[in-house]
């Protein structure tokens, strides 16, 4: 299983050069959901803030030792009512990114570049009625040292509806090795999270009747009409958790990126649901900026850490590092 594991991987990640930082405590929190888009974009700030706080893996690893004897969960599992009246279906809105966009991300911690990430939204060769959106993600030299990740994401996407209907996600974290297929019966209102690993596999189902995937839900949200005050929640799924994300838009303003000026909308997330019951209030302290226009392009993002800031920048698109404002 090791071998094959291990060319796996490489076929996966050999396409991208990109660099990003995930401690292991987050990998319950849209693992990659995390770039080009609202989730990936927080997907960044999330596993960094935790990197940035000494104290947050020991109390990671405290919070595994005490579930190691958890009480099983209803299958298939189902939101709370309180929570599922939070979360409406949307309609699609125009589309803002276009077949082959590609979206380079750098992330910084205190002011030093850490990781980047690589995402490429293309529809799939032989059905153009599916979209087949792409992440890589990966540590750079420095953060190499205190923590080693290679991660690839893809989700399989109806073009006229943006529901998905599978996620396939590789998380290489220092020595451990996960795959993670999560398919989508909208049907059946079920969707079914399998992770392979060298112990075996483990299954896990939920009632849902309208998932997405990280990908599927960001790309939805940004489809969305954006103005202050208004307020968005999403039931997306990642390789090992459910979560139910907001989002309300607080209001527009200028800022500076190295791609140029733009009108902003300032946006501020949050977990309102987490499957396991943890990690919730990791999204408090963080901010994110889109694109005022019609790309809808994620900017910038920021976070409190327990040192400093973490932030994660656009800075290039469609292989260009500049761009005119539209």
């Amino acid at each position: 299983m090791g071998s094959i594991a291990s060319k796996r991987i490489d076929h996966d990640t050999s396409r991208s050069n990109t660099h990003f930082l995930r401690p292991r405590a987050t990998a319950r929190i849209l693992r990659l959901s995390v770039i080009a888009t609202l989730y990936l974009l927080i997907g960044i700030a999330i596993p960094m803030q935790l990197f940035a706080d000494p104290a947050a893996e020991p109390a990671a690893k405290a919070q595994r030792r005490a579930r190691r004897s958890p009480k099983p969960s209803p299958t298939p599992m189902a939101l709370p009512d309180d929570i599922k009246t939070q979360v409406p279906a949307y309609k699609l809105g125009p589309l803002p990114f276009h077949d082959g966009e590609q979206l380079v991300y750098q992330a910084s911690w205190i002011g030093v570049p850490a990781a980047q990430a690589k995402i490429i939204f293309h529809k799939k060769k032989k059905d153009p009625t599916r979209w087949v959106p792409e992440i890589w993600v990966q540590t750079n030299a420095f953060a190499d040292v205190f923590y080693r990740m290679r991660d690839y994401m893809r989700e399989n996407i109806a073009v006229d509806s943006l529901q998905s209907a599978e996620l396939y996600l590789v998380q290489h974290e220092n020595s451990r090795l996960n795959y993670y297929t999560v398919t989508f019966d909208r049907p059946a209102q079920k969707v079914t999270l399998l992770k392979e690993n060298h112990k075996g596999k483990q299954t896990r189902e939920f009632i849902a009747s309208n998932p997405y995937g990280p990908l599927s839900g960001a790309m939805m949200a940004l489809t969305q009409e954006f103005a202050v005050g208004k307020r968005y929640a999403f039931d997306v799924f990642s390789g090992s958790q459910r979560y139910v994300f907001s989002f309300e838009v607080e209001k527009r303003e200028r800022i500076r990126t190295s791609l140029g000026d733009f009108d902003a909308w300032r946006i501020v997330p949050d977990v309102l649901y987490l499957s396991d019951g943890n990690l919730r209030s990791q999204a408090h302290g963080t901010v994110l900026w889109i694109s005022a226009d019609k790309r809808r392009l994620p900017l910038r993002i920021e976070s409190q850490a327990f040192i400093g800031v973490v932030r994660a920048d656009l800075i290039e698109i469609d292989g260009r590092n500049t761009v005119a404002e539209r």
